[in-house]
């Protein structure tokens, strides 16, 4: 059974979602720029202002429940991962986020 990491974003400061995949499974020789990515992710979690909520996708796929979230809660920017697989996929995940009001557009 194979278990995929996914990965929903809208940061410049990391590859592309499906990009960041390859090197997050380490598919390959990415290790140094897992660390990077990873680093980066860290960086956006952790900093001061940042929302979260946890997203249910028990009857939805993870990109309806990202889709409802963007529309719920209009971010600036926002993170999520969640994994998926043959006989396995988690029923929530959980979404950081800068909103307007942290982004300095009041």
């Amino acid at each position: 059974m194979s278990i995929k990491t996914i990965m929903f974003h809208n940061l410049k400061s990391i590859p592309k979602p499906k990009d960041a995949v390859v090197f997050w499974n380490n598919n390959g020789a990415g290790f140094p720029k897992k660390i990077e990515i990873q680093n980066s992710i860290n960086a956006f979690c952790n900093q001061t202002g940042i929302k979260s909520v946890w997203v249910s996708t028990k009857r939805c796929s993870p990109e309806s429940a990202i889709r409802e979230f963007k529309k719920l809660y209009q971010p600036l920017e926002f993170f999520a991962m969640t994994k998926r697989g043959t006989m396995y996929e988690e029923d929530s995940m959980q979404v950081f986020y800068i909103d307007a009001s942290v982004g300095g557009i009041q």
